[in-house]
């Protein structure tokens, strides 16, 4: 099984470090064991009134991870978001063994706080075979270092940001990003259901493919079920808007590194009753489809402004 990587450094609950990811990354998977596959960490400061999505998306499929022998690599994995996470108290993973066969495992998770259900995933784990394959292709977009960053586009949208947004996009994100098409926050125009963003960890990560794999799944919950709003003339910044993310589910399909630059390739698949499908494939910047990512979530639109509150 894999090895537990406890990490030493605790910060105080009331910390928060928007200037440092990798702060963030180390503290996101410094889990405790607290009993047979059971694992705790302390809550992230995203800048977000609850945990952000991508966070506890990853940690829930890394407590997966400590389970399964290391030969075993993440083919697949579903989860539902039930309840918004608390940033001020412990959460805790349970992972049940659900099979282990020759080549596949399969883990169920389940992530609560004091009690009360926050994520549900699956994972399904393989181990590796030679076989034949095919890739999508790639579009043709240019190349991330001929676009803006999105963190520059931010600044220069400065004080229209609703100040619920602003905690978390005017900080040094995990990730950088850099949108091919321009980027949408508010503007109320009808456009079309599609986009792309390369995107890179900022930093270094030489870990094996199960850390990659979790740094990717952080990642995945960025942009994707809010490329549906553009044909409903909308944008996520709207303060009319209430979204959250509602489930998520990534198939991985080669092998990558998340300091290198990927590209994702993102489109709305349908919008209704307040709700909204997001789809994604991710590529390496050799061309090769690594992941596939689907989405979906709340697209409500209120009678007053959101405030700044659960």
């Amino acid at each position: 099984m894999r090895k537990l990587h406890r990490m030493t450094l605790r910060l105080p609950l009331s910390s928060a470090f928007p200037d440092d990811p990798d702060l963030e990354r180390i503290q996101a998977f410094a889990f405790d064991r607290i009993g047979p596959d059971q694992f705790q960490v302390e809550p992230g400061h995203s800048g977000l009134l609850r945990l952000f999505g991508g966070a506890v998306l990853s940690q829930s499929l890394a407590a997966a991870q400590l389970t399964v022998p290391e030969d075993k690599i993440c083919h697949s994995l579903h989860a539902y978001f039930l309840k918004p996470g608390l940033t001020d108290r412990p959460v805790e993973f349970s992972v049940t063994r659900e099979s282990d066969g020759r080549s596949f495992a399969n883990r169920m998770v389940r992530m609560t706080q004091g009690g009360t259900p926050i994520v549900n995933l699956m994972a399904s784990f393989k181990t590796a075979e030679d076989a034949p394959q095919f890739s999508l292709p790639m579009p043709d977009v240019p190349m991330p270092e001929t676009l803006p960053k999105l963190d520059d586009l931010v600044a220069a949208y400065g004080d229209r940001l609703p100040s619920r947004h602003r905690p978390f996009w005017q900080r040094r994100q995990m990730f950088e990003w850099r949108p091919v098409d321009g980027y949408r926050f508010d503007e109320r125009v009808i456009g079309p259901a599609t986009r792309a963003l390369w995107f890179r960890l900022n930093g270094t990560e030489d870990g094996p493919a199960a850390v990659q794999q979790r740094l990717l799944t952080y990642a995945s919950d960025m942009h994707i079920f809010h490329t549906a709003l553009s044909p409903l003339g909308l944008g996520w910044a709207n303060d009319f808007l209430q979204s959250s993310s509602l489930d998520h589910g990534i198939w991985f399909h080669a092998d990558f590194r998340v300091d290198d630059w990927l590209l994702y390739v993102l489109e709305g698949a349908a919008a209704s009753n307040a709700v909204a499908l997001g789809r994604g494939h991710i590529f390496r910047s050799d061309g090769q489809i690594i992941a596939t990512v689907s989405q979906q979530g709340l697209v409500r639109m209120l009678a007053e402004k959101r405030e700044g509150k659960l």
